[in-house]
Parts: C-alpha cells; structure tokens; sequence
C-alpha cells in the first residue's frame, strides 16, 4: 500500500492541476511549492514542480489517499486537510508561516 497527499493546485495564470504526492514527500512538496507561488515564471515552475513531485507510478485500489491540498493563488489560500498524520507539527507550521508571510489564508485539520 501507498500513501499519498492529493493537490489540487489553482494558479491564476493556469488551469487547476491535481496531482498525488507521496506521503513521505509531503513537507517538501509543501515547502517547495512556496517558490512556484512566487515565481516570474509561474507555468514553467509549475511544470517543473509537477515533475518532480507527482507520482509516476501506477495507482492501485489498495493505495491509500491520507490528505488533501488545496492551493489557491488567486484567493490566496493554502488549505490542508488529513485524515492520517505522516508529518511534523513544528514543520509544517514553519512552513504554513511562510504562506502567512505571502498573505495567505491557511488552515489545517486533522480528522
């Protein structure tokens, strides 16, 4: 079975993509997403997100799905919502801090 963290990612300047991350990568991927938020070049950084942290291998009935993130630019919104914790407190409310310091909107539950 593998864990995975689903995006849901709205740039303004693009159309929303959705992509599964693996759970162990998940404070990364957070963390990382911060410099495609801020970037002048928005849609080649998305892209070059996407490569790096979407999952390529094949999605199987016994994966499990722990959480979602919901990423809005334009509403500046950075949504979070587990139902099974894989990751550091301390660092993850570093992290949400960033989105914080960029005006966003953030939020985490823990069903």
């Amino acid at each position: 079975m593998v864990k995975c963290v689903m995006y849901n990612l709205k740039m303004s300047e693009t159309h929303p993509s959705t992509i599964c991350v693996l759970a162990d990568r998940f404070e990364d991927s957070f963390r990382d997403l911060i410099e495609v938020l801020t970037s002048p070049l928005p849609v080649e950084s998305l892209e070059e997100y996407i490569e790096e942290y979407a999952r390529t291998d094949e999605i199987m009935p016994e994966d499990k799905t722990i959480g979602f993130v919901i990423i809005n630019k334009e509403k500046k919104v950075a949504s979070l919502n587990f139902n099974e914790k894989t990751y550091d407190d301390e660092e993850i409310q570093k992290i949400l801090q960033k989105y914080k310091e960029l005006g966003f909107k953030t939020e985490i539950e823990l069903d």
